[in-house]
């Protein structure tokens, strides 16, 4: 996969940089990891995050376990309210956005529709939240066999059946579309909790099955297993030994793992897990083989691939259609973005482009560029401004907005809805680019796009007139 370059009124000079690319076999498993939104991001601060969740349109949901909210990420990166308290407050009430309250939601998923539903885990209830932020409650009754006790994480599959783990009773419960409730399993092991859940194309299940609520992490008791359900409901050790503590990887029942977390499947039927306890995503292959992919070991915060990455406690995984993995990494109260070596790993790639113009009141800048291959790619796009007159250039554009539009004029995101900085600064940091200003008006995106054509467009917000920079890195 790489990205070309298309005239579209280009302006200036178009610069493409490629590389030749070897790669070892332990860097082809890694993920390069990326910050998308950390502390705080457009005026929305993020607590401790439990779940993560992501829709067909690459918009991000997650279960802040701690200040009880709901929020969205969109696919431009911006960070925004879609339910629950703006001031954190706990409770269990329906409503629409703020009105709505949770008590410590944890696991989340999102449907074909865009519907979320979440495990409102300390009013051990499931939630329903529409697009438009409308919240109801899913009775213990509709889920089936009585109440549920503190469940903790939920998956919607490819028809709309939602599976929901319901820690508290030791089981898997599922309800179809159309309200029919059942019991898939029942778990009991001891010392352990069910923490996570995912289901793939074939329909099988898959469980952590991890250390209780009331044992520390490190603790010399719990399962730490990831346990599969067949559509038939037989239940097995997938990877992982019980009552053993590790991070070794390898087939599954030499496979360890410490306090595993949130699940994920992509389209491969890979398992990826967040590994709470070893501060690691680790990656299961559909026979049970386990690698590590991000992280290892050590907790701290830093991006890079593999085992440059670090994370404190991941608590949730979700992976996209393109097999880009989002991480709620929860005691970094941090969201990050794993970008899988396929997506980065064919021969030649293309690295950059950029072009400089100048803007004017009536006379957009417009740079056009074309996504081939068969898979997403995540690309940060610029329009580099006031940061200009740190390298000599007169008279840079004051205030750029930067439109991103696809085909037939499908218009994808805009600088104007808000800029996460972190999200620009990370992804910044990996291709090398040259930092914006800070506190600057520069404009900048990162996002992921499936294969076609797009152009960026820069206008001038504030009428004037100036030089601007437009630029396109792939992501990593």
């Amino acid at each position: 996969m790489w990205i070309n370059h298309c005239a579209q009124r280009m302006i200036g000079v178009l610069v493409l940089t490629l590389f030749s690319l070897v790669q070892s076999d332990v860097w082809a498993q890694s993920l390069t990891i990326s910050t998308i939104s950390a502390g705080s991001s457009s005026g929305q601060p993020v607590g401790g995050l439990g779940g993560i969740a992501v829709d067909a349109a690459g918009n991000l949901y997650i279960a802040d376990s701690q200040q009880n909210a709901i929020k969205k990420i969109t696919a431009a990166g911006i960070l925004q309210p879609l339910a629950g308290s703006s001031s954190g407050a706990s409770g269990n009430s329906d409503g629409t956005g703020a009105n709505a309250r949770f008590d410590g939601p944890a696991g989340i998923a999102v449907d074909a529709t865009g519907v979320v539903y979440v495990a409102d885990r300390g009013n051990n209830a499931i939630r329903k939240i529409t697009p438009a932020g409308v919240v109801t409650t899913l009775s213990g009754q509709q889920i089936g066999a009585g109440q549920l006790s503190q469940p903790s994480a939920v998956a919607v599959d490819a028809i709309g059946n939602l599976y929901i783990v319901d820690s508290g009773n030791y089981a898997v419960k599922k309800m179809t579309p159309n309200g029919i409730a059942s019991i898939v399993a029942s778990i009991h092991t001891t010392y352990g909790w069910l923490n996570g859940i995912a289901v793939d194309g074939s329909g099988n299940i898959f469980v952590s099955d991890g250390v209780g609520p009331y044992v520390s992490v490190g603790a010399t008791v719990g399962t730490n297993t990831i346990d599969k359900i067949s559509p038939l409901g037989a239940v097995t050790v997938l990877a992982g030994q019980q009552g053993i503590f590790g991070a070794a990887d390898g087939p599954g029942a030499s496979a360890q793992f410490n306090e595993p977390m949130g699940l994920a499947v992509d389209a491969a039927g890979d398992i990826f897990v967040a590994d709470e306890g070893n501060n690691a995503i680790r990656k299961i292959t559909p026979a049970g083989t386990v690698t590590t992919v991000a992280g290892g070991g050590k907790e701290g915060f830093a991006d890079g691939t593999g085992a440059q990455a670090q994370f404190n406690l991941p608590e949730a995984v979700v992976v996209d259609s393109s097999g880009t993995a989002f991480i709620a990494d929860s005691d970094n109260k941090a969201v990050r973005r794993g970008i899988p070596a396929a997506n980065t790993t064919s021969p030649v790639r293309f690295i950059n482009m950029s072009t400089r113009g100048t803007v004017g009141p009536s006379t957009p800048m417009i740079a056009g560029f074309v996504i081939t291959g068969s898979v997403s790619q995540t690309v940060l796009v610029r329009a580099v401004g006031p940061t200009l007159q740190q390298y000599g250039v007169p008279q840079p554009l004051v205030s750029p907005q930067l439109d991103l539009v696809g085909l037939a004029g499908a218009h994808l995101a805009s600088s104007a809805d808000g800029i996460n900085t972190t999200n620009v600064q990370s992804a910044g940091a990996l291709v090398g680019a040259f930092p914006l200003m800070i506190g600057g008006t520069d404009a900048a995106m990162v996002i992921s796009l499936s294969p076609g054509a797009y152009t960026a467009e820069v206008s001038s917000q504030d009428g004037t007139s100036g030089s601007v920079l437009v630029e396109v890195y792939e992501v990593p």
